[in-house]
């Protein structure tokens, strides 16, 4: 046994720690302050349907190895739905479907934009995929927007194009959104090639993909896990770390590893807590009698509401109803509307585009005020690396110094890095 350790919160950041930690010998107690693991990639009862709605659509490309191989780990990679080939469904204001898919034929006839936007975003698509690390850094002065101007982008092809991607991995849009974040995304997506940006989609309700498989994959290892356990306060002292909780007891361990959200941390472990602002996401989930579109999901031109997903087709649900979920990404213009207004805005621009005569049943709208972090320019050097000043004592969430924005992908790199840390101190193995 290589020693202790603690780790409070149990979002992927956490669970990715508490594995790697797991694995090198250490004894490991991984805190959770709800009744489940999972973090912001969570789902919610629907006294409806008797089933789980998902608080947000989380997707990922094939380009998350680090999520990807997590999952690998617990036995739940069958839970994805992976493309096996790009393709990427958008659009248009009057209903018409273009596809961007690996063949670089379907962007060079892609109706959304000029022929002469499609070509400079090709170079600038090239130039990104060869940028190293050093040119990277330097942009987080600067907006994603003003970047992309620099690269000879249009507005039209920044609404039309960057912004479908840009927006929902960094949570901004380009006009907010710092501009090395942008870079580092799109090199590691859409550099490494086509393959890489296949579309990784969750078949089920997102409390059920992966945290009962965590929680099995721990206790297999020896590892505990305390759910409904709240800290209060962090102690370090010489030799151990002391975490206090909300019902009065206390935990111990040789190390710790502090994987909570920011404004969490900022309450019980102010010295390091980062003065960063948060960024909304909502999502609306429409139920109607009857199928509105065939298509999995797609992008939406000239429209607030971003992307769609067809929970329907994607999780195998039976018709005739169907289940879309609507996401939109820095949803601070919607966040506070009544939810009848933002049901019947999204069904209107469905309806129109699709010409659907379908009926909207129900709706359930979800708002996580705090979904990430706000990834505006400057925000490099308020994240802190895993280290902290005592010795033992670590960070990690999707929020630190990856070098990613606020995504899935982020937060497994940086549970890594923080047991990394541990195991580097201690001579685990």
């Amino acid at each position: 046994m290589k020693g202790t350790a603690i780790v409070a919160g149990g979002g992927l950041a956490g669970i990715s720690a508490a594995c790697d930690l797991a694995d090198a010998g250490w004894k490991v107690t991984l805190l959770e302050r709800k009744k489940r693991l999972g973090g912001m990639v969570a789902s919610f009862p629907d006294p409806e349907s008797g089933g789980e709605i998902d608080n947000g659509e989380h997707i990922a490309i094939e380009a998350c190895t680090e999520l990807l191989g997590l999952f690998g780990r617990l036995g739940c990679l069958d839970r994805l739905k992976r493309q096996p080939r790009l393709r990427i469904p958008f659009v248009g204001p009057d209903g018409r479907v273009a596809e961007l898919t690996e063949s670089s034929w379907s962007f060079l006839t892609f109706p959304f934009l000029s022929l002469g936007d499609r070509w400079r975003v090709a170079r600038a698509l090239r130039r990104i995929g060869k940028m190293r690390d050093a040119e990277i850094a330097p942009l987080d002065n600067f907006t994603s927007a003003d970047w992309l101007d620099d690269l000879g982008q249009s507005p039209a092809s920044i609404s039309r194009f960057w912004d479908f991607f840009l927006a929902p991995a960094l949570n901004e849009p380009a006009a907010r959104s710092s501009a090395a974040l942008a870079a580092r995304v799109l090199r590691d997506a859409m550099g490494l090639g086509p393959q890489f940006s296949r579309f990784c989609l969750f078949r089920a309700p997102l409390g059920t993909v992966f945290p009962a498989a965590a929680e099995a994959y721990l206790t297999s290892k020896g590892g505990t896990i305390r759910s409904l356990a709240t800290v209060t306060k962090v102690r370090p002292e010489t030799g151990r770390v002391v975490l206090e909780l909300t019902d009065g007891g206390t935990v111990e361990a040789e190390a710790c590893v502090l994987a909570l959200p920011h404004e969490n941390l900022a309450e019980v472990f102010p010295e390091s807590a980062p003065p960063l602002e948060h960024s909304p996401i909502l999502n609306a989930h429409l139920w109607y009698d009857k199928a509105v579109t065939s298509l999995e999901f797609f992008a939406m031109i000239d429209s607030r509401v971003q992307w769609v997903f067809n929970r329907s087709v994607i999780s195998g649900l039976p018709g005739p109803g169907q289940h879309l979920s609507c996401s939109i990404s820095a949803a601070r213009d919607w966040a506070h509307r009544p939810g009848e207004e933002i049901a019947s805005d999204c069904d209107a621009e469905l309806k129109r585009r699709f010409r659907s005569e379908a009926r909207l049943v129900r709706f359930v709208i979800s708002r996580e005020h705090r979904a990430t972090f706000s990834a505006r320019p400057g925000t490099a050097p308020m994240r802190p690396g895993p280290r902290t000043r005592h010795a033992g004592l670590v960070l990690a969430g999707a929020w630190t110094d990856t070098g990613y924005p606020a995504t899935m992908e982020g937060a497994v790199r940086s549970g890594r890095a923080a047991a990394r840390e541990l195991v580097k101190a201690g001579g685990g193995t």
